[in-house]
């Protein structure tokens, strides 16, 4: 039996997080033993120790590298002796498992053009897993050996689709008006994820009462986009707050929208392609292969407000268009972006180490 130790970083409920949850909800636990190192009080917390053994370990919160953290977690690891260290983002947890004597594993979950320090995964990681084209052609320009770059393209779990009257019970919840055409954007609320410019498409909106815009998540942005709501009148716009229940939000969710200014493989858009709800999403990152131009959606370019609106628009007012995606929402989620997929091929690679 390999035993494995996943490193993660976050304090709260990102991508790197349900990467990690898919993982943990659904690898062998015939062939694996999984635990988790992450923050004290992280929000991962109640959710990954249903799943797994945790460790929670100080001077590691948001930080990529710490001395503190590379000792703390080294602690750990002489501790409970895992063959292997998968570290997300957490450089301390590659020094550490390296230090320790561990194979070590690293999956990049953002796209970068360039940095001068990428290089130093080739002396601190086994290999270097990369979750999108986008970012296995960020990783080798910032310096990673060609050869320690694995590709393994992100996956998640079908979103159980509710019944109409659990459905009914959340339009209530969050005060959406019934017959609605709602358009959820799902992230954190900071400056890269581009809800200034949803909030100009909102405002462009406001002559067709029946969009609704869902901003679900919180983060240090939201004072500022509550008080734009406040200034313009925004009716059209609902703020949910944070949220561990996700699902329940694309269970209403007739388009998802991704105004970021970089993306890799948004999870988001991929839960909500299995339940075939389409997108209008930013052409940057790993957006166009998720979504594909006219296809699983619409692709606009970032921080143009009036392109989401009428990207929006059209999507919402040709009904053959919109079944169109639908159907190649759903068709697209079981071709491409299956859990089982992933984790197959992250296994096999478990193995070979």
């Amino acid at each position: 039996m390999t035993k494995i130790v996943h490193v993660v970083t976050d304090t709260n409920v990102g991508g790197a997080g349900y990467h990690l949850l898919s993982i943990l909800e659904n690898y062998d636990r015939d062939r694996f033993i999984i635990e988790v190192i992450l923050p004290r009080d992280s929000r991962l917390v109640p959710l990954i120790g249903k799943l797994a053994i945790m460790h929670e370990v100080d001077h590691i919160a948001e930080k990529s590298f710490s001395l503190k953290g590379i000792l703390a977690i080294r602690r750990v690891l002489r501790e409970i002796k895992p063959n292997i260290v998968h570290t997300h983002s957490s450089f301390s947890g590659r020094v550490a498992g390296s230090m320790y004597g561990a194979k070590v594993l690293y999956s990049r979950h953002y796209c970068v053009n360039s940095t001068k320090f990428g290089f130093l995964n080739n002396l601190y990681c086994t290999y270097v897993v990369a979750t999108s084209d986008e970012v296995e052609r960020g990783l080798v320009a910032s310096g990673v050996n060609q050869k320690r770059v694995k590709k393994i393209r992100n996956g998640v779990a079908p979103v159980q689709e509710l019944t109409e009257e659990e459905k009914t019970s959340i339009y209530k919840k969050y005060k959406i008006p019934e017959g609605a055409f709602v358009v959820a954007q799902i992230g954190r609320l900071v400056e890269l994820k581009g809800h200034r410019h949803t909030m100009d498409a909102a405002r462009l909106l406001k002559n067709q009462p029946d969009v609704v815009i869902l901003i679900v998540g919180d983060g240090p942005m939201e004072d500022e986009l509550r008080q734009l709501k406040r200034n313009e009148k925004l009716t059209n716009v609902i703020f949910t707050g944070y949220t561990s229940n996700v699902n329940e939000i694309l269970n209403i969710t007739n388009l998802q929208l991704n105004a970021s200014s970089t993306e890799n493989a948004s999870l988001a858009l991929l839960e909500g392609l299995s339940l075939g709800i389409p997108a209008v999403a930013t052409n940057v990152g790993g957006n166009p292969y998720v979504i594909t131009d006219n296809e699983r959606g619409i692709l606009v370019p970032y921080g143009d407000g009036s392109a989401i609106c009428e990207a929006i628009t059209k999507i919402k007012n040709d009904f053959d268009l919109y079944a169109t995606m639908r159907k190649n929402a759903k068709d697209g989620y079981e071709k491409y972006f299956r859990v089982e997929a992933m984790l197959e091929q992250l296994e096999a690679l478990y193995g070979e180490l």
